[in-house]
C-alpha cells in the first residue's frame, strides 16, 4: 500500500505542478478497494479568494475525491525450500511448513484476471536437487534409475552366466553443470548438460510453476528432512523453474513468461537453517557458486527475497548476500518469526502486482 501511495502522490504532485494550480492542498488519503481493483482518494485544499474578499471570505476550503480502476500484473514466484537433516531437529520442519503454507495461500488469494495470473513454483534441495524420473532425462540427456552390471559370473560349469551384483549408474539426482554456462540459465542441451550423481538426495522433488494452490501446498507437506546442504543448487534450480529459457523443459501450462514481460514480476524466495556444507562444481565452494547465481539472476531483474531460520552466520551471510537488498532479508529464531516474515514476504509480493 505504501508503494501505490507513493505512486499516487508523485502523479497528484507533477498534475498540481503542471496546471499551475494556485490552491494549497494536503497529502492525499487513499483507499484501496481490492475487491473491486479501484483505488479511492481525497484530497483537501484552500484557495486565496478575490472577489469574495470584498464580503470577508478570504478563503475557500473544499475537498475533492476520485477514483480509478488499477490493472494488476502477473507473477512468477518460486519458494526454496531446505530439506537437509537439520531441519528435522527442534520442530523445524513443522514450522516451515506452517509458516510456507499460510504464505502460499496469501499470494493466491490476489484477485486475478485469468487464473494463471498468479503461479508459484518450489525449488528443494539437500544433498542433491532430485528432479524425478520426469524431468531427469530432459536436463541430463540419461536415462534416469539406470543400473548396469558390476560383475558376471558363471553358472557352474555351463555357458551360462548371472550378474552377481549391479552398479547404480543414474538416480534422479542432479548436481550442478561446468563450461560456459555454469552460471547461467541457459537450457539444457549440447554442452549445457546439467550433471548427475548417484548421491541419495531424498524424496523432495521440484514443483514446475502452477496456479493449482493444492499442488503447492501437497509440495509442502511432503517436505522430508535428511542429507547435508548443497544451497546453491537449490538456488539453480530456483532460477531454472522460473527461466524462459527452460520453456521447453516445463509443462506448457508452467512455462515461465519472458523476462521482457512488463506485467510481470519474478521473485525467488530463498531458505535455510544453515551453512552451505556440499559441492560438485569447480572453482569454489558452495558459497562461491552461491554468489554467482543470485547475481546472475538479479541481473535479469528477479527479485530475491531470503530467509534465514536459525542459521548460523556464514547462512545468514549469504542469504543477505543473494537478497536484492537489506529489505529483502529476513531472519527468524523461532517458529512465530518464521511465520511473520514469510507473510511479510507474500503480503509485498501481493502487492506487487499493483505496482505493474
Amino acid at each position: 500500500d505504501d508503494d501505490i501511495g507513493t505512486v499516487a502522490q508523485k502523479y497528484f504532485d507533477s498534475t498540481v505542478s503542471a496546471n499551475n494550480l494556485s490552491a494549497d492542498c494536503g497529502g492525499l488519503s487513499l483507499s484501496i478497494d481490492r475487491k473491486n481493483s479501484q483505488v479511492l482518494a481525497e484530497v483537501n485544499c484552500r484557495q486565496n479568494t478575490t472577489l469574495a474578499g470584498l464580503v470577508g471570505i478570504g478563503e475557500l476550503d473544499f475537498k475533492r475525491t476520485a477514483e480509478t480502476d488499477y490493472g494488476v500484473g502477473k507473477l512468477d514466484v518460486v519458494f526454496m525450500f531446505d530439506t537437509s537433516g537439520s531441519m528435522g531437529n527442534q520442530g523445524r520442519m513443522t514450522d516451515l511448513k506452517a509458516a510456507a503454507k499460510d504464505a502460499v495461500q496469501t499470494i493466491f488469494k490476489s484477485k486475478v484476471e485469468e487464473p494463471d495470473d498468479v503461479r508459484i513454483a518450489v525449488s528443494t534441495y539437500a544433498t542433491a536437487v532430485n528432479v524425478g524420473e520426469e524431468y531427469f532425462e530432459a536436463v541430463t540427456n540419461e536415462e534416469p534409475n539406470k543400473t548396469e552390471c558390476g560383475e558376471w559370473r558363471r553358472r557352474g560349469y555351463s555357458n551360462q552366466y548371472y550378474c552377481a551384483w549391479y552398479r547404480q549408474v543414474t538416480s534422479t539426482c542432479v548436481t550442478g553443470r561446468e563450461g560456459s554456462q555454469k552460471y547461467t540459465d541457459a537450457a539444457p542441451g549440447a554442452n549445457s548438460w546439467i550433471e548427475y550423481d548417484t548421491t541419495s538426495c531424498n524424496s523432495a522433488t521440484i514443483t514446475p510453476l502452477t496456479h493449482i494452490q493444492g499442488r503447492v501446498i501437497s509440495a509442502i507437506e511432503t517436505l522430508p528432512t535428511s542429507g547435508s546442504t548443497a544451497g546453491h543448487l537449490g538456488i539453480a534450480w530456483s532460477w531454472y523453474l522460473i527461466s524462459p529459457k527452460w520453456s521447453s523443459i516445463w509443462p506448457s501450462s508452467a512455462k515461465p513468461r519472458g523476462y521482457d514481460d512488463d506485467d510481470t514480476s519474478k521473485v525467488a524466495i530463498l531458505m535455510t537453517d544453515g551453512e552451505f556444507n556440499l559441492d560438485y562444481m569447480s572453482g569454489g565452494g558452495s558459497f562461491d557458486h552461491a554468489e554467482k547465481f543470485c547475481d546472475a539472476m538479479k541481473a535479469e531483474d528477479i527479485l530475491i527475497y531470503t530467509v534465514a531460520f536459525r542459521a548460523p552466520k556464514k547462512g545468514e551471510e549469504i542469504l543477505s548476500y543473494c537478497a536484492s537488498s537489506d529489505e529483502y532479508a529476513f531472519k527468524a529464531s523461532n517458529g512465530e518469526q518464521l511465520a511473520d516474515a514469510y507473510q511479510k514476504i507474500a503480503t509485498t509480493i501481493s502487492d506487487l502486482r499493483l505496482s505493474k
